[in-house]
């Protein structure tokens, strides 16, 4: 059962409709924010965190341990706070990234802090408590239930209280643990695309997806690497001399167990793509959408024969802006190559034809990564779901 609840989401995404020196970047996010939406979740301590605590208590009637005696909202407090993500919630399953939290709290009452409780007792506590205590916590990171990060902390505890504090245990507590999980957070980002990829022995697009620094009239010029291993890496050309044409190329996994048939494939993707644009203009997103019939194309590059797929789009925007653009869908291992050149409307600007000298030489100059284990995997399971039923 636990192996079914961990796949399930996987082959949902994997069954589920698509969607100058150069720079590698990562999915842009909106305003300063740095993190995708989290959501956060207790969890139970692991069975170390459990044995820990346990020996600690049994080291005398002095030592106490308690376990997961916190307020997650305190957490979510904290962290908020920051700013730094684009989204914190509780419990929310929906969202692709989740922290699990467990905490346990070891206090060893010392002759010096029970002295401490008398005298501020005595005041009336206007002479503050001063508790020392040491935080445990384990904090799990999963994209799509995976777990992509584990830290364990050891951390110093120290609360005051007194008629002269208002900050509550609590707060401290949670604020200790918010302030070194965003510590690492800064020092290393597991929230990228990149770490996701390697986290999950998902395809290298840093390393193993290469294009020519120019093609034809175009220049390369960012890669970007989406935190999600279905979505894959985008590339960016502009052009030499019209500053508003550009060619973007996006590359991601097939999500089919086979990929053989470029052809039915590359077709299924644009009338995808399609519906998509359709959807969009229903929606309310874009004021017009006109969209040419896909085209099927048969090209022999070198020794290597490619089937693939074109239509050609205007857009027009909510506020009357319109672009042309030209989208060619082809196969390369298991991945697709979408490639969209956009020319907008204007006098003078690049004529708005099918672009297929840079597409053509593209295909044959790019290198992609392979498959990865992580998408090899997922399709075994996929083909071995399909095989049971």
């Amino acid at each position: 059962m636990k192996r079914a609840q961990l796949i399930l989401p996987l082959l949902l995404l994997l069954t589920a409709c698509a969607g100058h020196q150069a720079r590698t970047v990562e999915e842009p996010l909106p305003g300063g924010v740095v993190y995708p939406p989290v959501s956060l979740f207790y969890k139970h301590p692991s069975d170390q965190l459990r044995e820990e605590c346990a020996a600690f208590r049994a080291r005398s009637l002095l030592h106490h341990c308690n376990e997961n005696a916190f307020d997650l909202t305190g957490l979510h407090k904290a962290l908020s706070e920051s700013g730094k993500f684009q989204q914190l919630s509780l419990a929310q399953n929906e969202q692709a990234y989740q922290a699990l939290i467990s905490i346990a709290v070891l206090d060893e009452e010392s002759g010096k802090e029970i002295g401490n409780a008398a005298l501020s007792g005595a005041t009336l506590m206007m002479l503050p408590i001063v508790m020392e205590k040491t935080l445990r916590a384990e904090v799990v990171v999963t994209w799509a239930e995976l777990p992509i990060k584990r830290y364990d902390y050891t951390l110093p505890l120290e609360y005051s209280a007194s008629l002269f504090n208002s900050e509550s245990y609590q707060d401290k507590l949670t604020a200790t643990l918010g302030q070194q999980f965003l510590r690492d957070l800064e020092r290393e980002n597991i929230f990228t695309g990149a770490y996701l990829l390697e986290a999950l022995n998902a395809s290298d697009y840093v390393a193993g997806l290469q294009v020519p620094q120019a093609i034809g009239d175009y220049l390369f010029d960012e890669k970007v690497i989406y935190n999600n291993p279905f979505y894959g890496a985008q590339l960016t050309f502009q052009h030499q001399q019209f500053a508003f044409d550009r060619a973007e190329v996006f590359v991601y996994p097939i999500r089919k167990t086979e990929w053989k048939d470029s052809a039915a494939i590359s077709r299924e993707e644009a009338e995808n793509l399609q519906k998509e644009l359709r959807l969009m203009e229903r929606e309310g997103q874009l004021a017009s959408v006109d969209l040419s019939e896909v085209q099927s194309l048969q090209w022999k590059l070198g020794t290597n024969e490619y089937s693939g797929s074109f239509y050609g789009n205007t857009l027009t925007d909510l506020q009357g802006t319109q672009a042309s653009s030209a989208t060619y869908i082809f196969t390369k291992g298991d991945k697709f190559i979408r490639i969209r050149a956009i020319f907008p409307t204007l006098e003078g600007s690049a004529e708005a034809n099918r672009p297929d000298g840079f597409v053509r030489a593209l295909l044959q100059e790019m290198a992609l990564p392979a498959e990865s284990p992580f998408m090899a995997r997922l399709r075994q399971q996929q083909r071995e779901l399909a095989a049971d039923i």
